[in-house]
């Protein structure tokens, strides 16, 4: 055991476990003793300190980085990562691929959220949020691609929920920003649905702006709902299917929205 193992994590038993591992070095991170940003000691150190193998330590410096608490960069280190609000979408995802998620089912759980939300920005959000609100309409406004269009029209949420003022409406929303995206995909590319519902932005903002709680909600409400009427056979079809219908893959939804990082 090296002299300058911390203190305050006690002695390590001999021979411990990559979990055992991945659990102290978690519980380093959750302490603050390891903050955002800060990197963690190097392979080498950490199996002088835990008396373990170089695999151990990879296998639990793994299992951190999938829990989301490190990124890790080869030749550079492992370094603390802070939370952001997508860190719950990935298994949600996968979730959602295994329990046959459909538009009916994500529509409605977006009613409930997206709804209040709306109402909450009218009431509460500050007038910088509610610009940031308009910014991201503008965006949305002056798109042309697909690609673009759901981009802009997540942002756009986004903004929404932001100006809520509810850190957990935000962390709930996050945590299905990919669904919701894909979503977007299929109503975007869908002429009908993006005649009728696309007006409906301009409407939330506009209710918004003037700190109208109840017609925000119910703005919010009428460009949800139209999915419901206009998707026809899709809406009780599992999303993964829908999109793969048109040539769009589940899987790869988060990737995309974050360019690969």
């Amino acid at each position: 055991m090296t002299s300058d193992t911390p203190a305050n994590f006690g002695t390590p038993p001999p021979y411990v476990s990559q979990e055992q591992v991945l659990i102290q070095l978690e519980q380093r991170i959750l302490s603050g003793a390891l903050k955002v940003g800060d990197r963690l000691p190097s392979e080498r150190t950490l199996c002088a300190e835990y008396n373990v193998s170089r695999p151990v330590i990879r296998e639990a410096l793994r299992g951190l980085q999938e829990r989301g608490y490190i990124e890790i960069y080869p030749g550079r280190g492992s370094f603390v990562r802070g939370v952001v609000t997508s860190d719950l979408a990935r298994p949600l995802t996968r979730l959602a691929q295994r329990t046959g998620v459909t538009p009916r089912h994500l529509v409605t759980a977006r009613t409930m959220l997206e709804c209040q939300a709306a109402g909450m920005a009218a009431q509460y959000g500050s007038d910088e949020q509610i610009e940031e609100i308009r910014a991201a309409l503008e965006r949305h406004q002056a798109a042309r691609t697909l690609q673009q269009l759901a981009r802009t029209d997540l942002a756009f949420h986004e903004a929404v929920t932001r100006a809520s003022g509810n850190p957990v409406i935000v962390v709930m929303f996050g945590a299905i920003r990919p669904l919701v995206y894909g979503l977007m995909l299929r109503s975007l590319s869908d002429s009908e649905v993006l005649r009728a519902a696309d007006p409906w932005h301009v409407t939330i903002y506009e209710r918004i702006a003037r700190r109208d709680a109840e017609a925000a909600r119910g703005g919010m409400s009428e460009h949800l709902r139209l999915a419901l009427d206009l998707y026809g056979e899709d809406l009780d079809v599992p999303l993964e299917d829908v999109l793969a219908g048109r040539g769009i893959d589940v899987a790869r939804l988060e990737e995309e929205l974050t360019g690969g990082r």
